[in-house]
């Protein structure tokens, strides 16, 4: 049983800070929003299942006679909490965001989910100081057990209300995401009860495959964008006029974005516009400068992503249509 719990510790770990490292690598090349929140949710989850099961290692090396590691409990029990509470947080946040209400009702939303995962937060620290008495070590140890299980009821209580709200999500990629959270987060109260009741005693917590199902969610529906986004040609011919004028690009410097934008290397554009290499590397680093991107892919997503020119003003990277 140890062992198939360890088991899927490894595979669930590795699977969501890999997405994270992933998003991480992608948001500092393309600065999209889309990555932004998908990293929001990832990056607590990630780096808290990763130092939870190092310290899973840990802890069997000590059961083993391995490194005394008792003097960190109380540094590694206030950081598990940070990033159990930053979890919830930018989970809520995330989801709140689909919510088909106005901008005021979801900043309402986000308040009455902040009260009750701090109510929650509240109940769990009294119930641990109830159970652990004088006894530090136990308090520690009770708190890992206790806290992150009742505080994602937090999440369940979130997944129930966009029940109520699904059928009015009208953006298909707004009611994909919503699936995904419902998917995950739905069951969370039976988690909860496991972890709580049954699991009192095992680092492993069932509550960690449901942020685990929702990261690998996220990520597979952030692949999903990036393979549909930036894998096209783009074709902003009829936007010459537009994009010359707002960043004061010359028409040499606009038959560069073109071939740019639709793939073409270097050498291809040097061959299509029979100039050299070195001066298609000139054209390329004045359009940076103007676009203000640093790659290809921030031009993309810039052009191609948050409408920048008439034709695409609603092709919003945070809701990419499909």
């Amino acid at each position: 049983m140890v062992i198939l719990l360890d088991a899927i510790q490894f595979v669930e770990t590795a699977l969501v800070f890999s997405s994270f490292l992933f998003c991480t690598i992608m948001f500092v090349r393309t600065k999209n929003r889309l990555t932004l929140r998908t990293l929001m949710v990832l990056a607590p989850v990630g780096v808290l299942l990763f130092i939870s099961f190092m310290y899973n290692l840990h802890n069997s090396d000590l059961n083993t006679g391995g490194v005394d590691l008792d003097w960190l409990s109380p540094l590694f029990a206030l950081l598990v909490i940070a990033l159990v509470m930053l979890s919830i947080f930018t989970t809520c946040h995330y989801i709140i965001k689909l919510f088909p209400m106005s901008a005021g009702r979801k900043k309402v939303a986000l308040i009455i989910a902040a009260m009750l995962v701090s109510a929650l937060l509240i109940i769990t620290a009294v119930l641990v100081m109830y159970i652990s008495k004088s006894d530090l070590t136990s308090a520690m140890t009770n708190a890992l057990w206790a806290f992150y299980p009742l505080c994602s009821l937090a999440l369940f209580v979130e997944a129930v209300a966009l029940c109520f709200m699904y059928r009015n999500i009208t953006e298909s990629h707004d009611q994909r995401l919503a699936r995904y959270f419902l998917i995950s987060f739905l069951p969370q109260i039976v988690y909860s009860f496991i972890d709580f009741f049954l699991l009192k005693r095992v680092l492993f917590q069932i509550t960690h495959l449901s942020y685990a199902l929702f990261s690998v969610f996220v990520f597979v529906d952030l692949c999903t964008y990036f393979f549909r986004h930036y894998s096209r040609d783009l074709d902003i011919s009829h936007a010459r006029e537009t994009l010359q004028d707002k960043y004061a690009l010359s028409e040499r410097e606009f038959e560069v974005i073109e071939l740019l934008v639709q793939g073409l290397t270097n050498q291809n554009i040097s061959d299509r516009l029979h100039i050299s290499v070195n001066t298609v590397k000139s054209h390329v680093k004045r359009i940076y400068k103007k676009l203000g991107v640093t790659n290809r892919l921030q031009l993309v997503n810039l052009l191609g992503g948050n409408g920048s020119y008439p034709e695409t003003a609603n092709d919003e990277s945070v809701h990419p249509k499909g």
